[in-house]
């Protein structure tokens, strides 16, 4: 078990899943979990597909990538 229930973990962007920060709120067996981000979605992920994050850190690079990438489109 890499994770345990409320770690605060970043998601891997894996094919057209989107990249979010969130937090553990289920640990199931083998290697998955059940990640809730800040629209409290639940999302299952493998735990192959997260890192530990510092979620007011984290989400503060995640909101100014954001408005960068948006910044780029408006040009």
């Amino acid at each position: 078990m890499k994770f345990e229930k409320d770690d605060w973990v970043r998601s891997a962007r894996v094919g057209a899943k989107a990249s979010f920060i969130g937090q553990v709120k289920e640990v199931l067996d083998g290697d998955e979990y059940v990640v809730r981000d800040d629209d409290r979605k639940r999302w299952l992920r493998k735990g192959s597909e997260l890192t530990k994050a510092n979620p007011k850190a984290d989400n503060d690079n995640e909101r100014a990538d954001q408005r960068a990438r948006m910044q780029h489109w408006r040009l």
